[in-house]
């Protein structure tokens, strides 16, 4: 497994380096070719044209094949985007990125309770709370552990120390308490199935396990809550869009949880509408659980 392990890493930083030594437009476009590689080696394949026939019903099959091709091309380039962060990029991400709302955020963030935001996997998520950061908003970011402590230290460290990470578990609750209480920025993509004990809500026209913590913070602090999304434009940019989402009408705390995520599902579904060749489909986020047929049926993760 160790053995595994560093050549994986070992693959990862050869990879990283090669991508940071090329001009940007030369990087994406390895990454887009990489990406279109796993395309035709079917990588996944199975699962993205499920994913894509209850997205896009209306669409043909060959054209929900264009976009999943093309998505995995920007995942590719999402990749390599990432990677060249840590290197020349990290200055330019002002100007790579342009952030709409911040104003909005900024005036949410003055009131001491800190702000949710719910983004997704859309255009190249992974660099949007990097160029928040870079605006000066503290940001705290919920992640996942990768099983190769290496490839896992590697991720964590491309940011820097604009971004402070909270790992999923146990505690994670607890320590996003601490952070909206600083008064930060807590970013969650909030778009992968959660298991049976997530918050079920309708997503593309099925109920789906839905990351629970939004709900539950918002329910029971009034969180402020935003939507970030972010597209990569024509010209090799990106535009993110930071929304003030409504808070949910009063009602019993189960409730708003389950109004909550039906919101941020809503919304991030109504922006991956506009650019389905941008998300990425590989996720197996309409699993079945028979014994989860309808949202009151759902059990609620909370926050402690």
């Amino acid at each position: 497994m160790k053995a595994r392990f560093l050549a994986e890493y070992a693959g990862l930083l050869a990879f990283a380096q090669l991508l940071r030594a090329l001009p940007r437009p030369w990087a994406l476009g390895v990454g887009a070719a990489v990406g279109q590689l796993g395309w035709w080696l079917r990588i996944r394949r199975q699962v993205v044209m499920a994913n894509l026939l209850v997205a896009l019903p209306g669409a043909s099959q060959a054209q929900r094949r264009a976009v999943a091709a093309a998505a995995a091309r920007n995942f590719g380039r999402t990749v390599a985007e990432f990677v060249r962060f840590a290197g020349r990029d990290r200055r330019r991400v002002k100007e790579l990125v342009q952030v709409e709302g911040l104003d909005a955020l900024r005036v949410a963030l003055q009131r001491g309770q800190g702000a949710m935001l719910v983004t997704g996997h859309l255009g190249a998520w992974a660099l949007y709370v990097t160029a928040l950061a870079a605006h000066g908003i503290p940001c705290t970011l919920l992640v996942g552990r990768q099983h190769n402590p290496w490839v896992d230290r590697f991720i964590l460290g491309i940011p820097g120390r604009a971004v402070q990470f909270v790992s999923k578990g146990r505690t994670a609750p607890r320590e996003l308490i601490k952070a909206l209480q600083a008064g930060r920025a807590v970013v969650m993509v909030a778009d992968q199935d959660a298991g049976p004990r997530g918050t079920f809500a309708p997503f593309f026209g099925r109920l789906v396990s839905t990351l629970p913590l939004p709900g539950a913070l918002v329910a029971r602090y009034r969180t402020p809550l935003f939507l970030m999304v972010g597209f990569r434009l024509a010209d090799g940019g990106h535009r993110v869009q930071l929304t003030a989402l409504p808070q949910p009408d009063e009602g019993e705390e189960e409730q708003l949880r389950r109004a909550v995520a039906g919101l941020c599902n809503a919304a991030l579904e109504e922006a991956i509408r506009q650019h389905p060749e941008q998300y990425f489909w590989y996720h197996r986020r309409f699993r079945h659980y028979p014994e989860r047929t309808a949202p009151t049926g759902a059990r609620q993760s909370g926050a402690s």
